[in-house]
């Protein structure tokens, strides 16, 4: 054999489990499509942050009392639009005795929430705009009965409040203008409901509740720097986010491998059989490496880490994977009754062939469960190393 089909042969696997893995990938994000599973793990992530209770499945159950619900409803609700022109549902509006899966697509729960907007949301809900405004007024050019309304409408800022706050201010001759200013929009804003301090409207939040306890200790740390509680609260949530998503993958992986095994029992992809195939046919060979070659060159290559995908996009890209492995002209699949033993598509008719087939198997089921990038990126080297060609000799 020639010296190339040690790297060749290689080569051709790789390309399988690389088309295979991004086959598995895409088959997990129909499934995982149709069951919303992230939007439902992250409902649940906000659930635990919050403090609020799970989800109450009864017949007369309502959720519109909990924080989670509020921030999706509030601050939040454009997140879960997704481009839709219709109206998003109030999250009361899909509780009681409903599945779990239908739930989360009438609700449109998201499947992801950027760090600055979590962090923002929840401060526009412990601590609304009018709040912000009222603590960029000047009070050192108020007087005395001005910096008395003002000490009212901080302490506890309702309509009521935030009028007789404006009314002293215009009748203050030394109040200066962005004062008067802000002091009209602050009326507009505020509402009957009493809007305290940030560092009391924490009291919201359950005692115990997570994001209560990083947010005390932010608050504490910041002051009144609002940039500045954005920032570190988005780091907290990035953390916790990351702590979910290690917990996420790791239980993904379990569905990955059950994929895997359904693809290489329904393709018949017998690593072995393949190796042995790719070793005797050097035109298979060839073929399979132009082919490697075109896909590593390709910049559209989809290695199947994309985790927006619809459910309808995920299946059509599984499908052309599927149809690439078969393009590919390998003795994949599975021949009739009568067939030649020596065929690799053929079923075993002894314990030994049926001893290395399923060893086969097993070995491309875990190959498959790695994931498309590992196998593109082992593959784009092997075939630039392929191209390169051993380094020359240098003359003594």
């Amino acid at each position: 054999m020639p010296d190339s089909a040690i790297l060749d042969v290689p080569i051709g696997l790789i390309l399988v489990f690389a088309i295979g893995s991004v086959a598995v990938s895409r088959i997990n994000e129909v499934i995982f499509g149709i069951m919303s599973y992230r939007s439902r793990q992250l409902e649940v992530e906000l659930r635990r942050l919050f403090g609020d209770a799970p989800v109450d499945r009864r017949e007369d159950a309502t959720d519109d009392g909990s924080l989670t619900a509020k921030l999706l409803d509030g601050p939040l609700r454009g997140l879960r639009s997704g481009g839709q022109e219709n109206a998003v549902p109030d999250m009361k509006d899909a509780s009681g005795p409903i599945g779990v899966w239908r739930r989360a697509r009438n609700l449109r729960l998201p499947s992801y929430i950027p760090s600055v907007a979590f962090a923002r949301g929840v401060l526009d809900m412990l601590e609304p705009p009018v709040r912000v405004l009222l603590d960029r007024m000047d009070t050192e050019t108020l007087s005395d009965t001005a910096r008395g309304a003002y000490r009212d409408a901080h302490h506890s800022l309702t309509d009521t409040t935030a009028a007789a706050l404006a009314d002293a201010i215009a009748a203050s001759p030394s109040a200066s203008e962005e004062s008067r200013k802000l002091a009209t929009s602050i009326v507009g804003l505020a509402g009957p409901e009493a809007v305290k301090p940030l560092w009391k409207e924490l009291d919201k939040l359950p005692r115990n509740a997570p994001l209560r306890l990083a947010l005390t200790g932010i608050v504490t740390r910041a002051g009144h720097d609002r940039d500045r509680i954005v920032a570190e609260l988005a780091a907290w949530y990035d953390d916790t986010m990351d702590r979910l998503s290690g917990w996420y993958k790791r239980r993904v992986q379990r569905f990955l491998i059950a994929y895997a095994l359904l693809v290489t029992l329904l393709l018949n992809l017998d690593a072995i059989a393949l190796t042995n195939a790719l070793w005797e046919n050097r035109s298979l060979r060839a073929a399979v490496v132009e082919a490697a070659a075109t896909q590593v060159n390709s910049s559209t290559v989809s290695t199947g880490t994309a985790a927006t995908n619809s459910p309808e996009d995920a299946a059509n890209q599984a499908v052309q994977a599927i149809r690439d492995a078969g393009a590919l002209h390998l003795p994949l699949g599975w021949t009739g009754a009568g067939s030649d033993s020596a065929d690799p598509r053929a079923v075993p008719d002894d314990a030994g062939g049926w001893a290395l087939k399923i060893l086969g198997w097993l070995f491309t089921t875990l190959a498959l469960s790695l994931g498309a990038p590992f196998w593109f990126d082992l593959l784009g080297r092997l075939v630039n190393m392929r191209s390169t060609g051993p380094k020359p000799v240098p003359v003594a």
